[in-house]
This record gives structure tokens, C-alpha cells and sequence, in this order.
């Protein structure tokens, strides 16, 4: 038998030879910008990492921060709740306080009015309001209003009487009637309850 014929392998040349570099001054800013080029390129990647290194750093301290705004707003809202508290405790001591004063101041005007209120003289109304006591009532004798008058006028604690009303005997009563008024002089009472104090401290 014939044999076929052989079929012709092209020729394979491989050349590990470097290729001609460039001379001169091309040789010198090609080796420049692969050189830089190079550390350009790792410098990047070095601000790359950081950058993102710090994103972390930042993203963990926001987060922080957060935790830290809501615990003292947690601790404002409770201080400003104890505030309001204490506010109104306050409030209601020093109302009672006042009320105290002013019931202990009553009490002493009451009992020095009964002192110059004249024998015999029966009171229809008596009413203290801030620092002005009103009283209405009636009287057998006209000594009986002079010894009011009186007696009022050597009094350093309540002072200014004005009689402002009085009605003579009639068909309906056979007493006088009559409404006052005088001025609380505080102070005074005041004084007196300091030294009062004073003398028993001692």
C-alpha cells in the first residue's frame, strides 16, 4: 500500500531573548513611570486600608456616641422629672408654712382683740382678711363704744379704728349696733413673738 504523504509542520521559533529596550532618555522615563507608577499604586492601596480602617473606627465611635446621648437623655429626663418633684414639694411646704403663719398670726390678733374688746359688748361678725380686721356687734351703753375707742387707741398692734356704721336703739332693737374696722399692724405682733422666743431660749 501507498503510504500518504507527510504534511509539513510550520516551524515554531521561540526567542527568550529581551527585545531591544529603548536608549537614552526614553530608557530613563520609562524605567521613571513604572517606577512611580508602582509606588503610586501601593500607596493607594495603603490610604485605601486606612480609609476604611478608620469608616470602622468612626462607624463604632457613632455608635458609641449614640449609646452615650441616649443614656443622658435618659439621665436629663430623670433630673428634670426630680426637679419638677422637688418643685412642687417645695410648693406645698412653703403653702403650709404660710398657712401656719398666718393661722398662729389669727390666733394672736383674735386674742389681743378680745383684750380691748369692752365688757359687755356682744360680736356679731369678726373677720380677718390680710392685714385688716372687720367686726360688727352691738352695745348697751354709749361708754361702752368710748371705752372701744379707747382702748383701741393705746393699742400698738391694732391700730386705725374706723367705726363705719353705728345705728341707735329703734322699735326693732333696743341696743346700739354698730361695724368697724382696724388695721393689723404685723410687725408689732411679729416683735412681740420674737422676743417671745428670745426670753425662752434663754
Amino acid at each position: 500500500m501507498a503510504k500518504p504523504a507527510q504534511q509539513d509542520t510550520p516551524e515554531i521559533n521561540i526567542n527568550l531573548m529581551p527585545g531591544e529596550r529603548p536608549l537614552g532618555a526614553a530608557r530613563t522615563a520609562t524605567h521613571w513611570a513604572l517606577t512611580i507608577g508602582r509606588y503610586l499604586i501601593i500607596f493607594t492601596e495603603i490610604v485605601a486600608i486606612a480609609i476604611f480602617a478608620l469608616s470602622i473606627k468612626l462607624s463604632a465611635d457613632k455608635q458609641g456616641l449614640k449609646g452615650e446621648i441616649q443614656t443622658m437623655g435618659k439621665q436629663i429626663s430623670a433630673q428634670s422629672d426630680f426637679e419638677q418633684e422637688f418643685r412642687f414639694v417645695q410648693g406645698r411646704i412653703n403653702e403650709i408654712k404660710k398657712r401656719r403663719d398666718s393661722h398662729f398670726l389669727n390666733n394672736v390678733v383674735v386674742a389681743e382683740f378680745l383684750q380691748l374688746l369692752p365688757k359687755g359688748m356682744t360680736l356679731d361678725t369678726l373677720k380677718i382678711e390680710d392685714k385688716e380686721l372687720s367686726f360688727s356687734g352691738s352695745f348697751d351703753s354709749p361708754k361702752q363704744l368710748q371705752t372701744l375707742i379707747s382702748t383701741f387707741s393705746t393699742s400698738d398692734k391694732l391700730v386705725g379704728l374706723d367705726i363705719s356704721e353705728l345705728n341707735h336703739p329703734s322699735e326693732k332693737s333696743d341696743h346700739f349696733t354698730f361695724s368697724a374696722t382696724a388695721i393689723i399692724n404685723q410687725a408689732s405682733f411679729e416683735e412681740e413673738a420674737g422676743s417671745a422666743v428670745s426670753q425662752a431660749t434663754r
